[in-house]
């Protein structure tokens, strides 16, 4: 064969390679191979599907300030804003989105004992707005009854003795006891407050002690199951209905930024690659499919979808001019390589 014969079978070649890995037919053979495909790919040894050196060098690769400003943040960020759109919308209540037997599950998991840390409930207890509460709370209640019981001003006490006895000629005692009443309760005030500075902490540690020693008592656990059934019965919408524009955009920043933390982190990213190194050696030799099967997932692969999913994809990728500039690069190494003057075999 001449050379120009061989330029015009490699124009040719390329050219029918470029039409044929986006026809119709290429599509009917992607779907009538892909189990095959699938079933390859499971029956291959993690340790060549996997490199966990280049899993940790991509985690990296992502850590880096350019990839968190231009990709994991706006993507975070992108990904949240759609949750909360999405809830937004959402009318059905949320125990709608239970499957059959959470509800079960969920009421086992609040029966379990010590499931609120101790020392979630102490920094909350103790905290100094719980502690303003009680005081103002303790006040209002001491003063009422200070009001409602005390005998020299209680309406059933001393003013109630006086008025029965003022025909008697006591006009002047009622007047000065509205003026000793005014004096005790100007005094009173400050010495209410003053008790309650350091007895309000003690109220909250007691409440703090009793809600340990009786938290896994039949009735908090009801309390708990109580608070979760109401959570369920609400509408998903009416859950994050107070998340204003601006709240929202907050929460997508913050949500963004944790993401971008997270990589950022060099501990975290340290033991995640750690852990996946592990992974990799510890069912390096062992196939996909066996290894998947170890931890009970068994894929059960509807093709069509699949194939219906994954070939615009692929037709796409093939019609890209980098894809097709590389299947020509493949197809002219082929035939520049072969000598000029080729004889035909016998």
């Amino acid at each position: 064969m001449s050379r120009a014969l061989l330029n015009e079978l490699k124009a040719r070649q390329i050219a029918f390679l470029e039409a044929r890995l986006v026809s119709e037919a290429a599509a009917r053979d992607f779907r009538e191979r892909l189990p095959a495909g699938v079933a390859a790919l499971l029956a291959t040894p993690l340790g060549e599907l996997i490199d966990a050196g280049a899993v940790a060098r991509a985690l990296d690769a992502l850590a880096a300030e350019e990839s968190l400003r231009r990709a994991v943040r706006p993507a975070a960020a992108a990904a949240l804003a759609a949750l909360v759109e999405a809830a937004r919308a959402e009318r059905r209540r949320a125990r709608e989105l239970m499957p059959e037997g959470g509800r079960d599950k969920l009421d086992r998991i609040l029966e379990q004992p010590k499931i609120v840390p101790e020392r979630l409930v102490r920094e909350v207890l103790e905290s100094a707005a719980l502690d303003a509460v009680m005081r103002d709370v303790l006040y209002d209640t001491l003063k009422e009854f200070s009001e409602k019981v005390n005998p020299f001003f209680a309406e059933w006490g001393l003013p109630s003795l006086l008025k029965r006895i003022a025909p008697f000629g006591l006009g002047g005692v009622g007047k000065a006891m509205g003026t000793l009443q005014g004096e005790f309760e100007r005094r009173l005030e400050p010495e209410i407050r003053r008790f309650l500075q350091g007895f309000s902490r003690t109220a909250m540690r007691q409440v703090h002690d009793i809600l340990i020693a009786k938290g896994d008592t039949p009735e908090f656990v009801g309390l708990r199951k109580h608070v979760a059934t109401w959570v369920l019965e609400q509408e998903i919408c009416a859950l994050v209905g107070q998340l204003d524009a601006k709240s929202s955009a907050l929460a997508e920043e913050l949500g963004a930024d944790v993401a971008a933390q997270v990589l950022r982190d060099r501990p975290v990213r340290a033991r995640t690659s750690e852990a996946i190194a592990a992974f990799v050696a510890a069912h390096a030799r062992a196939p996909l499919g066996e290894v998947l099967g170890r931890f009970g997932i068994a894929p059960a692969v509807d093709f069509d979808a699949l194939a219906a999913a994954l070939w615009p994809l692929v037709r796409s990728a093939c019609a890209t001019g980098p894809v097709r500039a590389w299947l020509a690069s493949v197809v002219e190494e082929f035939f520049d390589g072969l000598p000029d003057g080729l004889e035909p075999s016998a």
